[in-house]
């Protein structure tokens, strides 16, 4: 059975969409099987990914037609279903549903036997949709901004899920993104988010332009620039959440699809325990290869170093 991952914050403009596209491409990659589910009018999915469909969520929604009929093949491994402005009239003929709660649950239910994940992408506010997404969700992911205003958003939005969801445990993962690690406040605020939610917080996504390039020219950031820093810090997380999940590397290495031609390797590595010790902590290092590069990284202090396979960087 899936896991039904809802990606949502109710602040736009923090890196959702890109999130959800780089978090599930690398999860196809390492060989699991994902359908992406567009729950935003903005359509943003099918962009960033530079794909065109003529069928969207609507006509699931409102001409009740298979989820099955309207999905498309994004990528090896990755399937989407698309979304327009049209989804803004299915708000309407879901709130005069008696379901209307459940609409998504009901339409994914039968699905749940084809994937490993199933990941939603919301929208900026607490739609018809969103609550759709998190009463079928198995696991919420929270991307953030350091910002005051999103931080404190946050606390807001995990208060919300708890209404709906009738508590917190659901939530997975906080995802820093966009973070600028020469700036005060960032660093600051980051430290915020770790004290406050511990474990939850996965390691940042630093600013990096080639993760807007990716979207806009409708890339994964891995087949963009796979060197670039989005791409490793991407694949870390890819790599953290796939340990959480209980992903089994046997399975999913002999799954993983051939790399494009001319490409370098792309999310490799099962994170597996190195002899080695923080040398900040000295918690044990988790070990994972990306792109050519050997990423060595704790998960108590977020302590990092990153090599070349053929000599340090």
């Amino acid at each position: 059975m899936a896991r039904v991952v809802a990606v949502i914050n109710l602040k736009g403009g923090i890196g959702k969409t890109t999130t959800v596209v780089n978090v599930s491409a690398g999860l196809a990659l390492k060989g699991a099987r994902v359908l992406l589910i567009d729950i935003d009018a903005q359509g943003n999915l099918a962009m960033a990914l530079g794909v065109q469909p003529k069928r969207t969520l609507y006509e699931a929604i409102v001409d009740h037609k298979p989820l099955a009929d309207v999905r498309v093949s994004a990528r090896p491994n990755l399937d989407l279903v698309a979304a327009n402005e049209s989804l803004l009239l299915a708000h309407q003929a879901i709130a005069g549903r008696a379901d209307w709660v459940r609409v998504l649950e009901q339409l994914v239910r039968p699905l749940r036997q084809e994937y490993d994940f199933i990941f939603f992408d919301c929208g900026g506010s607490l739609t018809v949709l969103n609550q759709n997404a998190l009463i079928a969700a198995t696991d919420v992911i929270i991307p953030t901004t350091v910002e005051p205003f999103a931080i404190k958003g946050l606390e807001k939005l995990i208060a919300q899920i708890g209404r709906v969801k009738g508590g917190t445990a659901v939530v997975r993962a906080i995802i820093p993104t966009m973070v600028d690690p020469r700036m005060k406040q960032s660093i600051t605020l980051l430290a915020h988010l770790n004290r406050t939610y511990g474990q939850l917080v996965l390691p940042p996504v630093r600013v990096n332009v080639r993760l807007s390039e990716a979207s806009a020219v409708g890339k994964t950031i891995y087949e963009h620039d796979p060197r670039s820093r989005g791409a490793i810090d991407y694949a870390q997380i890819v790599e953290l959440l796939s340990k959480m999940w209980n992903m089994q590397p046997a399975r999913l290495v002999a799954a993983q699809p051939p790399a494009p031609p001319m490409a370098a390797p792309l999310v490799t590595g099962d994170g597996a325990v190195q002899t080695t010790t923080c040398p900040n902590c000295g918690h044990a290092l988790q070990r994972a290869t990306v792109a050519g590069y050997r990423i060595t990284y704790c998960t108590n202090c977020r302590y990092r170093r990153q090599e070349l396979i053929n000599g340090d960087r």
